[in-house]
């Protein structure tokens, strides 16, 4: 019979090396994300100081610890993908060996067992060690900070200086690594106030000077970060189920994990009640976890938009540790029990339910540019237009200067208010017969591929990711879009489709034919067609929209879409077009692309007008009103690695 040390050691190790193996599995075969992408072409600077002022004060929202080790990291392996997330993928494998003797100290071995189990599988907290960014680090370094905290509180006084001063340098370490990790660490601090004795106040605050004293050098670039106002651009306020979604999306969206460890943990309750009494670790567990979420919620709500389910996974651990909390050692078969029904379900729905390791999770740049690097060398670079968006040009280029390929290409940012309208002459004036549009994990707005393939028509090639694309076009007079809605005017002809104010039919000004619409300041919806969203949309998601104008002034018309129920609730949507009108007196085309409503029923009414609130005078011809089969998008579809 195996001496209870020896099957602690045998389980201990299992769990870490299926930490590690569920981590390190395929881990450097996928694309760089573009987060990844954004800290490594923050890299290549002349000085350390340099480094610091640009690459981490100016341009991160993180505290300096990741940023500063992949520049001391890449310096010694390189930046492929294998070895730059191979100590992160360490540190999250280390995570897992903290809790477990975190939750032994606080609630016992069976705890352990379980909660480090579902950290090592669940695939929040898989995916984010497989991420060269903070959250690896931020991770380890929180539970550091905990065993750290729970050996200088809960522990003799031996070595008690000693103990402080690890406790110090480890809350340093989550201050500079994530400033969720950074609030955690003071969550925790002001914890240990409660449980401080006579003799550990001392050595308690000579901890706290100590992270104090590491971060000091890091103060000024803290308040530079913190001015520059984070991610409120582009990420939405949470909404008042964020913390029930986080909670499933921690327990991998399945619902048999969710029903797994709620039989488990109520079993628990059942079996061990007599035993059972609420402790101050039980406590702590579940302020330790909505903390961090309430703060995060309310700085959200009220001030700029920071809450996402990754800056949470500091304080993860802890709701596992509570779902675990209840067992005790004494019924060994319902332990053992759990143990296994809880590793083969997790195993389970990570591995084969959720196809962890096929599905993509970020948009993808390798096989972009990969595809790029193929296109132009077999058609011929010179006959090729080549168009990348995404937040920045060194991004798209990271790849190709890993491969020494020269390739030329233009870059479009899609968070740009004139997008659009740029890429819409641009298209216009581009005279190759061959057009490659690619974007990732940014703005991509669907009049894009609407503009390219009015004079692209043919799909040559396309590859589609979560959150990326990239497509080749071409042209082809064999190729004719399907066409599901198809209305036009000249204004040379009254229209059954179309409501204008025919008095304002002029031929003053025409961009083609004999005539146009002069829009009055008095015309507030200038021109509208109504008709059922059974009539404009089929097997397509979106419609288009596209006009010519002509002002001598200042142009505030919007394109507007509304649809629904003609007494009831309607959704509106409006696109903005000034950007479109670059030169006073000159015939200027607009266009904008709707995407119908998942909520919209076939026979809601749907209307679609050219809105004039700024009261201008312009003219207005050759609108066209039309949809496409193939105007279907859906950049978050499920995506598998090839």
């Amino acid at each position: 019979m195996r001496k209870p040390l020896e099957k602690e050691n045998i389980i201990f190790a299992s769990i870490i090396l299926i930490a590690f193996f569920m981590r390190i599995w395929n881990y450097g075969s996928w694309s760089f994300t573009h987060d990844e992408l954004g800290a490594f072409v923050r890299l290549d600077y002349s000085s350390f100081s340099e480094l610091i002022a640009q690459g981490i004060r100016d341009h991160d929202t993180h505290p300096a610890f990741t940023q500063l080790f992949i520049f001391l990291w890449e310096k010694m392996f390189g930046l492929s993908e294998a070895s730059i997330r191979f100590p992160f993928i360490l540190a999250g494998t280390g995570s897992v060996a903290l809790l477990f003797y975190i939750a032994k100290k606080w609630f016992g071995l069976t705890a352990a067992y379980l909660s480090s189990l579902s950290l090592a599988i669940l695939e929040f907290p898989v995916l984010y060690s497989q991420l060269a960014r903070p959250y690896s680090f931020g991770l380890f370094f929180s539970l550091l900070t905990v065993w750290c905290w729970t050996r200088f509180l809960f522990e003799s006084d031996h070595k008690v200086y000693r103990k402080a001063v690890y406790y110090g340098i480890a809350t340093a370490l989550c201050m500079l690594t994530h400033y969720f990790a950074f609030f955690f660490a003071m969550i925790i601090a002001l914890t240990g106030f409660f449980f401080l004795k006579k003799e550990t106040w001392k050595p308690y605050l000579l901890s706290g000077i100590i992270a104090i004293a590491v971060f000091l050098p890091h103060i000024s670039v803290s308040l530079h970060q913190f001015s520059m106002g984070g991610i409120g651009e582009w990420l939405a306020k949470p909404g008042r189920d964020f913390l029930w979604k986080y909670i499933l999306y921690g327990l991998n969206d399945s619902p048999l994990v969710v029903i797994t460890i709620a039989i488990i943990s109520m079993l628990s309750v059942l079996i061990y009640h007599l035993d059972i009494s609420f402790s101050k670790f039980q406590a702590i567990c579940v302020a330790w976890f909505l903390l961090p979420f309430l703060a995060g919620y309310y700085y959200s709500v009220e001030i700029n938009p920071v809450l996402q389910y990754s800056v949470l996974i500091f304080s993860f651990p802890f709701l596992l540790l509570f779902l675990f909390s209840f067992f005790k050692e004494y019924k060994e078969k319902f332990n053992n029990l759990s143990y296994a029904s809880l590793g083969i379900v997790l195993l389970f729905s990570t591995v084969i339910e959720k196809n962890f390791y096929k599905r993509e999770d970020f948009g993808v740049f390798k096989e972009i540019n990969r595809a790029v690097a193929e296109f132009q060398k077999k058609y011929g670079g010179e006959n090729i237009t080549t168009v990348l968006n995404t937040s920045s040009k060194d991004i798209f280029d990271f790849y190709f200067q890993q491969n020494n390929e020269l390739i030329k290409f233009d870059f479009y940012a899609g968070d740009d208010s004139s997008y659009v309208a740029d890429m819409l002459k641009k298209v216009d004036e581009c005279e190759t017969p061959y057009f490659i549009y690619g974007w990732s994990n940014f703005r991509s707005p669907y009049e894009i591929p609407e503009i390219i393939k009015r004079k692209y028509p043919c799909i040559i090639y396309d590859e589609q990711h979560f959150n990326s694309q990239i497509t080749l076009f071409g042209k082809d007079d064999t190729c004719r879009r399907d066409t599901i809605f198809l209305a036009t005017t000249g204004f040379e002809n009254t229209s059954p489709l179309f409501s204008f104010d025919t008095t304002g039919i002029d031929t003053v000004q025409m961009h083609s034919g004999k005539h146009s619409l002069n829009i009055k300041p008095k015309d507030k919806y200038c021109i509208t067609l109504r008709k059922t969203a059974k009539q404009l949309f089929k097997t397509n998601s979106c419609i288009s929209i596209s006009a010519w104008v002509y002002t001598k002034e200042k142009f505030d018309a919007q394109l507007v879409m509304d649809i629904g129920q003609p007494t009831g609730k309607r959704d509106w949507q409006a696109k903005l077009l000034p950007k479109f009108i670059k030169n006073a007196g000159q015939w200027q085309q607009i266009f904008a692309t709707f995407e119908l409503p998942t909520n919209a029923y076939p026979d809601d009414e749907v209307k679609i007008h050219l809105w004039n609130p700024g009261k201008n005078s312009f003219y207005l011809d050759d609108v066209t009103i039309s949809s496409f089969t193939d105007s279907r998008y859906d950049p978050y579809a499920p995506s598998f690695r090839k």
